[in-house]
């Protein structure tokens, strides 16, 4: 397991965000937000990273495979809640995909539920880039 210190820095190094906007009928305001952190990298390297997240109560899901065209190990952060939790855990640095700064707005805006009003989604829509 990996301490504190060497877990900020696989998540700023090592991290991607996953982000999609998908149309919802079911949804109040016709869409869907999708956040995810993934992780690609060697089983037992996503194996050492779910059990320190565990450590900071922030649940992950592991695959073998990600899918039949990708057949590598993936773990996935989702839920506002511990993406929330990664947010706190993780202090203002500079970062190897340079994302986070947009991550932690999303974050943010999904956990303040600024996503379901007109600014809060436009908003969204611009740091995706439909805007």
């Amino acid at each position: 397991m990996f301490s504190k210190d060497m877990l900020i820095g696989i998540l700023l190094s090592s991290s991607k965000m996953d982000f999609h906007i998908e149309r919802a009928k079911d949804s109040q305001i016709g869409y869907r937000i999708k956040l995810k952190l993934i992780f690609r990298a060697e089983e037992s390297f996503l194996k050492a990273v779910e059990r320190t997240l565990l450590q900071h109560e922030i649940t992950s899901s592991y695959k073998e495979k990600e899918s039949k065209t990708r057949p590598k190990p993936i773990l996935r952060i989702g839920g506002i809640k511990n993406l929330f939790k990664i947010t706190e855990l993780v202090p203002i640095l500079p970062d190897a995909k340079d994302e986070w700064v947009t991550f932690r707005e999303l974050v943010e805006l999904i956990s303040e539920n600024k996503h379901r009003i007109s600014s809060g989604l436009d908003r969204i829509f611009e740091l995706k880039g439909l805007i």
